[in-house]
């Protein structure tokens, strides 16, 4: 019989903590930028914090977790407000 490793259950993994920094990243540098490569910088920052938001959230455990997908989808739908903002401005 083989030992896995340490199951201890972590509140947040690293992967979570990332995907919700880029989209605070991707939603900073859009709310500040509307033209040029820093919207397009911004945007792929935010495509990239969506991608992980979706595979790192897709069964929240406990309360913290579900808190944090909560706040993430917000975030989501942010970036995508000021995405469209950033296209049509």
């Amino acid at each position: 019989m083989t030992h896995t490793g340490d199951n201890s259950r972590r509140i947040t993994t690293p992967g979570q903590l990332a995907a919700l920094g880029l989209l605070l990243a991707g939603i900073a540098v859009l709310a500040r930028w509307h033209e040029g490569p820093a919207l397009w910088g911004g945007a792929l920052l935010g495509i990239a914090g969506v991608g992980g938001y979706f595979v790192q959230f897709d069964t929240p455990r406990g309360l913290v977790q579900s808190l944090l997908a909560a706040v993430g989808l917000c975030m989501v739908f942010m970036f995508g407000l000021q995405l469209l903002i950033g296209v049509f401005a």
